[in-house]
């Protein structure tokens, strides 16, 4: 019985030790099979929401998130657009483009970014395009968000 009960604890120490070390080395691996089998997402107010429009221009792209709204329960009356441009590296001096968030075929807002020092003008034509929030400089790019009042 004594000779059992130690090569049970051996045994099991053995393990623990292995478990430990797949845990740690795998927890990447195993972080994310989790995130996707429960079907957890990044908060869209965090990550900007889905990207719904890429356009392409010669150098580098525009990627047009989905207007957020989220709220914990619901939406609230205010909410932003994302705006990323990169690569950085292809970007030029100055950026300047027009957005119809809403698509109903007419233009809402118009951005001029600065992409040296940040510098962002907005120019609305929609009333429920209040302002910019601010000009992120990213890892690889630039990215704008634009201040929305929710249309009823």
């Amino acid at each position: 019985m004594r000779k059992l009960k130690s090569f049970l604890g051996y045994t099991w120490a053995v393990a623990a030790i292995i478990i430990a070390l797949v845990t740690f080395f795998g927890y990447s691996y195993f972080s994310r099979a989790l995130a996707v089998a429960t079907g957890v997402t990044v908060n869209p107010r965090y990550s900007g929401g889905e990207i719904i429009k890429t356009v392409d221009h010669e150098n580098y792209k525009t990627d047009i998130h989905r207007p957020v709204f989220d709220a914990l329960i619901g939406q609230t009356r205010d909410g932003f657009i994302q705006i990323n441009w990169g690569p950085a590296a292809a970007l030029p001096q100055v950026v300047s483009e027009s957005f119809d968030y809403n698509a109903d075929g007419k233009e809402d807002f118009s951005l001029v970014l600065n992409t040296t020092d940040g510098e962002i003008a907005l120019t609305a034509s929609n009333p429920s395009v209040l302002s910019v929030k601010k000009a992120y400089k990213l890892r690889n790019g630039w990215a704008v968000r634009v201040l929305l009042k929710r249309q009823p």
